[in-house]
């Protein structure tokens, strides 16, 4: 008999342990005492096991919330990566990039509460997981799904229990420890489009050896998608919707500032080339063009007429002869992940155990990118090389000098954005018990790897240059004007440089390509080490029961060091120029946690309990600071429970937002004084000015259990996080919109040129005055003996959340996130109401599953002033999915299963955000992917 392995979690009567309903049915169908069997009945997790509870002290039901998810769950939803997993808890936002930024292509991270994934503490094993990007993010889908056991999340603070970053709570993947034999789930799923292809295999095995005193473990998972970056092969995805600048539009005439519309093109870009079109309008009547219309190039690079469509901006219409980047908008990006775990458990002796696990990841991620493009940036002067004789005569007799083009480049090819992404993470440690009394020791070490490749990037000062091309008078040739004017110079800039014709679709030669195009990148290691010491036991008992204590402390460093190309260090590309940077910090932490039993079995109550916790941590980089908590449980009678939690939370910045030296994009952003959009740099860096910030918050809530309906479970919570000092970082746009509304605190960070005109917006993190969110979050769950068609069971749970404000405030001035469904700059916008309800039905060898969920809709900008009608229709609809499940028993062995997401393939809502290549379903709550079936068949041995 092994004492020292763990029991399997998802066997648990949680109701004593965790009060997770989830693992209440995965108790019960799995031969567990149903709720309201006496407890000695149900196997009790031991001391040492590692289980975030809510509390690091096992065998008392902790006042803070705690959602679950079992294995049995994990196998009903038949999911092969984390981020479908979690993204029906109400609780939590799955932010997954598909590829149109310069952030972690494919990336899962878990964000509770809409705060943001930095302050989400995710655990392994109750033990920190390394970041696995520059930008201090956990992608999820590193966790190894083969051997989870049960996710446990803790909807509220927990810093004082679990560490710094669990301001709005921690999510915590615990593995099996005592698996026996052999375990494999091979799967495929895809949509019922014909394309997102998802084979999956999870395998998995563990045996003991000498008596059982040597335990042993592996497991490996392969997933591959095969991506889906065309969002017209859907029907919703089609229309080149896109958000457009009402031209007409002034503060007084009743006119909306912005507009959804169908069929929107370029007004100033098209494959060809097209004029600007001031400069257009002029020289079409020159040209004898019909009246009205613009200036474009056509096959041949000859100036033909350019038909301008109507609601004419800086970069879109609706109609007209403009060309599009819409249609390859990304769904999904293509994804590959290898995940390998191991572990060895030995026992030393009856009471002491040593053990060391090893996990790696391997994640590789592609995605297009938007082709280069200028958005009627390009200065071509009348001298020009290429330039058609019949449009340089015009130009002579309007006595113009120059003119603006726009173009898109489509012959420098498809540009592809790819990450690799290695995690590995080692950890060894012992453990053992005297008395009342265990402890463990143990350290461990994670590193990540992380890649980034940008292909056929664009080296401005190179295109540039070659744009500019003149005859030679020499040879009469095209020639760069700035090789004309530095003859002999070394620089490959100058000497190398190949002049361009951009007139005309395909007018741009390979020559003049391998001249400007490349391919830039950024490479980054994370490291991280962590020592745990911890202690737990009863040291007295009063007059209610046993006093519990946990104890314990714990040193960590986190270092990121970046390094990239040298053309991204000179910031010479057209986006991300990834700059060099390094940072490295430590964290010393102590910590005590205590239960006392105030009463039991009394007149007045049933149980009575508190909780406290507190916590030291003292960070190299800004200093220590304490953090607390304390709980109250307080059971009247039998069928209810009330609890509460204070708290005091904080997280520190990390590395990148204190040391990161910046990343660039060129961004559409929309000038409120003007109305017109245009392209913008947007540069972000970080700001080692940064101090830690706080977090209070408070939780109150009711367990209601009666005895007289046995297997019905219900609580309702009311939470309130207020965070002082909130690091914010807000996008671009919303920099430029909140400077014109008067909140001067963002004016700084907005440049213009010597004209007025909007040229760069610093994106810099820093301290706002508050963030805050409250909400109330329900769960219910009934399960009764259904006998209708024999001896089945049935099993209803509902899990919901209300979010009754998420709010920053920064410089005296308020904005509410709840409801913003259209646009995501952070904080992204929350759903008011968000209810997952499923029911579920198992008779014999056949389980039968259905699922709704409902995503409550909002406005597409909470910010924007219906009064001045900043947009035509402000009004995001809700959503609901049914999803289906089954599988069935072959033999002892074997199970098949299928599911089927969104049944009845509901669209998203439409909601473009504000770029060149625009997202048309914008939000992350809603499914883009459309019905997605999935097949498989799981075996043991």
């Amino acid at each position: 008999m092994r004492p020292w392995r763990l029991l399997n979690t998802s066997s648990l009567v949680p109701l004593a342990a965790t009060g997770s309903l989830a693992l209440a049915t995965a108790a019960q169908a799995q031969g567990a005492p149903a709720q309201g069997a006496p407890a000695q009945a149900a196997a009790q997790p031991t001391a040492s096991d590692i289980v975030v509870t809510g509390t690091r002290i096992s065998g008392f039901t902790a006042p803070t919330p705690v959602t679950a998810i079992s294995q049995a769950q994990l196998q009903e939803k038949a999911v092969h990566t984390v981020s479908e997993l979690l993204q029906d808890i109400p609780q939590l936002r799955i932010n997954q990039n598909v590829g149109k930024s310069s952030e972690p292509v494919g990336a899962s991270t878990a964000d509770l509460r809409g705060l943001g994934p930095q302050r989400t503490l995710v655990l392994l094993d109750g033990r920190r997981l390394p970041l696995t990007d520059p930008a201090g993010t956990i992608d999820t889908n590193v966790i190894p799904t083969a051997l989870i056991s049960n996710v446990e999340i803790v909807t509220g603070g927990a810093s004082a229990a679990y560490g710094s970053d669990a301001v709005a709570g921690v999510v915590n993947f615990t593995l099996e420890r005592n698996l026996e034999g052999f375990r494999g789930d091979l799967s495929y799923a895809q949509t019922k489009y014909d394309d997102f292809h998802r084979p999956a295999v999870s395998l998995a095995y563990g045996h003991g050896f000498m008596d059982d005193r040597l335990h042993v473990e592996a497991a490996f998972d392969y997933l591959r998608n095969s991506g889906q970056t065309s969002q017209a092969s859907r029907p919703w995805g089609s229309h080149r919707t896109a958000l457009l600048t009402n031209p007409n539009y002034t503060a007084t005439n009743g006119q909306p500032r912005l507009i959804i519309a169908d069929n929107s093109t370029f007004s100033q870009m098209t494959p060809g080339g097209v004029l600007g079109r001031t400069s257009g309008l002029a020289l079409a009547r020159l040209l004898g063009f019909p009246t009205g219309t613009g200036v474009q190039f056509g096959p041949n690079g000859q100036p033909v007429p350019f038909n301008y469509g109507t609601n004419v901006g800086g970069t879109y219409m609706t109609g007209g002869d403009g060309g599009s980047f819409e249609d390859g908008g990304n769904l999904l990006p293509i994804l590959k992940r290898y995940t390998g775990y191991g572990r060895i458990d030995f026992d030393l002796t009856q009471d002491i155990k040593l053990f060391g696990d090893y996990l790696e990841s391997r994640t590789e991620t592609r995605s297009d990118l938007t082709a280069n493009y200028d958005n009627g940036t390009l200065t071509i002067n009348a001298d020009n090389a290429y330039l058609p004789a019949a449009l340089r005569s015009a130009m002579a007799a309007a006595n113009m000098s120059s003119f603006a083009l726009g173009r898109q480049q489509l012959e420098d090819g498809t540009a592809f954005f790819s990450t690799r992404t290695t995690m590995r993470r080692g950890a060894i440690g012992i453990e053992g018990k005297f008395g009342g009394w265990s402890w463990d020791v143990s350290g461990q070490i994670g590193s990540t790897h992380y890649r980034q490749d940008s292909t056929n990037n664009r080296i401005q000062t190179r295109f540039f240059n070659a744009v500019d091309a003149v005859i030679n008078p020499a040879t009469g040739q095209p020639v760069c004007r700035v090789t004309l004017q530095n003859p002999g110079s070394s620089n490959p800039d100058i000497s190398g440089c190949v002049p361009v014709n951009l007139f005309g679709a395909g007018a741009i030669n390979q020559a003049a390509q391998a001249y400007y195009l490349g391919n830039s990148w950024q490479s980054s290691v994370q490291r991280e080490k962590v020592f745990y010491l911890n202690l737990k036991g009863s040291p007295f008992t009063t007059w209610a029961g046993d006093v519990s204590l946990a104890a314990g402390a714990e040193y960590r460093t986190e270092q990121t060091v970046l390094t990239s190309d040298p053309d991204s260090a000179a910031a010479r590309w057209r986006s991300i120029n990834a700059q060099p940077f390094s940072g490295k910090y430590n964290v010393k932490e102590v910590y005590g946690e205590v239960v006392v039993p105030l009463a039991r079995d009394m007149a007045f109550a049933k149980n009575l309990e508190l909780n406290g916790a507190v916590r030291y941590t003292d960070y190299s980089t800004s200093g220590g600071v304490a953090t607390w908590k304390v709980g109250l449980n307080y059971a009247p009678v039998s069928d209810i429970r009330f609890r509460g939690t204070i708290s005091r939370d904080i997280r520190a910045p990390n590395n990148y937002e204190l040391f990161s030296r910046g990343n660039q994009v060129i961004s559409q952003l929309v000038d409120r004084p003007s109305n017109v959009s245009g392209q913008v740099l947007q540069v972000t860096s970080g700001n080692p000015d940064l101090k830690p910030e706080k977090a209070d918050t408070r939780a109150i809530g009711a367990v209601f259990q009666p005895g007289w309906l046995p297997g019905f479970r219900m609580s309702v919570d009311y939470y309130s996080i207020k965070i002082k000092d909130a690091i914010s970082t807000v996008s671009g746009q919303n920099i430029v919109d909140f400077c014109f509304n008067g909140q001067t605190v963002y004016c700084a960070s907005v440049v213009r040129d010597a004209s007025g005109r909007l040229t760069r917006v610093n994106v810099v993190p820093f301290n706002a005055q508050s963030q805050k969110t409250s909400g109330i979050d329900f769960e219910a769950m009934y399960r009764f003996p259904l006998r209708t068609f024999g001896e089945g069971t049935m099993t209803f749970r509902v899990l919901a959340n209300y979010v009754a404000e998420l709010k920053t405030i920064a410089n005296g001035a308020t904005n509410d996130y709840v409801g913003l469904a259209g646009v995501s700059p952070p904080p992204l916008g929350v759903p008011q109401w968000r209810f997952n309800a499923e029911a579920r039905y198992q008779i014999g060898r056949a389980k039968l599953g259905v699922t709704y969920s409902f995503i409550d809709g909002g406005k597409y900008d909470t910010r924007f002033n219906v009064t001045t009608l900043d947009i035509d229709n402000n009004n995001i609809p809700s959503r609901g999915y049914v999803d289906l499940d089954a599988s069935y028993k072959l033999t002892g062995n074997f199970d098949i299963y299928g599911r089927i997401d969104n049944l009845f393939n509901v669209a998203p809502p439409i909601a473009p955000n504000a770029i060149v290549q625009p997202q048309i379903a914008n939000s992350p709550f809603y499914d883009t992917r459309g019905m997605f079936w999935t097949l498989g068949v799981r075996a043991r041995f």
